[in-house]
């Protein structure tokens, strides 16, 4: 989880969070010798344009207005890649910190648990508690990310990678490294 594309054919990279990997050196802009496309490195008409990130309130007309599931992919620029972790306003909290509520950027679109430990997108933050996250960083730098609670269940469960696409909710295995997300700025 987390990542930018520093350097490639988008215009910046991506917040940390779901939905992004890393892409060092981007879509052809710096990766693979040739980029996207072939050719020698640098040339062509459009080797000095960058192609600018997606504008969340053009696409996000477009996009379903109820439930949208959650997965994975390489950052290319997407407005849906894009998530902001800010504080839950009166939401409690967990040993000196508070909930975090998750967003697509630039949209109050949040990140929320359902039933049988999967993810969701939902059209709005209510403060529900399956959209409030514990986030708490591991001894290694990296960080945990936990729902307050999963309908129909009270176990504990973090965020989880499945491979390369999917993300799910599973009980926190500490050897596992599928469980370790790492936030970077754009």
């Amino acid at each position: 989880g987390g990542g930018g594309a520093p350097g490639g054919f988008c215009g910046g990279g991506a917040p940390g969070g779901f939905g992004g990997g890393g892409a060092p050196g981007g879509f052809g802009g710096g990766g693979a010798p040739g980029g996207f496309g072939g050719g020698a490195p640098g040339a062509g008409a459009a080797a000095n344009n960058v192609v600018p990130d997606q504008d969340v309130k053009v696409v996000s007309a477009n996009w379903p207005q109820g439930e949208i599931d959650i997965r994975m992919d390489v950052y290319m620029c997407q407005a849906q890649q894009k998530w902001n972790i800010s504080p839950a306003e009166g939401a409690g909290g967990y040993l000196g910190e508070p909930y975090f509520k998750i967003t697509v950027a630039g949209t109050d679109r949040a990140l929320a648990a359902i039933e049988g430990g999967e993810l969701v997108s939902v059209p709005s933050f209510t403060g529900a508690p399956e959209q409030l996250w514990r986030i708490d960083q591991l001894a290694d730098g990296t960080w945990r990310i936990m729902p307050k609670s999963i309908p129909g269940t009270d176990e504990k469960m973090a965020l989880s990678a499945i491979g390369s696409s999917s993300a799910t909710l599973e009980k926190f295995d500490p050897s596992s490294e599928k469980q370790r997300w790492i936030f970077n700025n754009p």
